[in-house]
């Protein structure tokens, strides 16, 4: 599976399959340039699963790791994997 990145000045996302309708979906804004808010996480129903979901959080959280920023998250998703598991809290805020 290969997860995609867009991202502007302000705003991104990741995402698998088609830019336009992705199969699976992260969404975050740039609160700063330290802070990401993650606000979202969709994944379609034939991925269910598939752990989809924690691959997308894994790899924004390698770009965090690499480009020194901290997560934020909104998302309820995020929010329950952060609490659950403490592989994120190096790049949690």
């Amino acid at each position: 599976m290969k997860i995609k990145i867009k991202e502007n000045q302000h705003s991104g996302k990741l995402f698998v399959g088609e830019e336009e309708n992705p199969k699976a979906e992260m969404e975050f804004t740039k609160e700063s340039e330290n802070l990401i808010n993650v606000k979202h996480t969709k994944v379609s129903e034939d991925l269910k699963g598939q752990s989809v979901g924690r691959k997308l959080l894994d790899h924004v959280a390698e770009k965090a790791r690499n480009e020194h920023f901290k997560i934020k998250a909104d998302c309820s998703y995020v929010q329950h994997v952060f609490n659950k598991y403490d592989d994120y809290k190096d790049v949690q805020l």
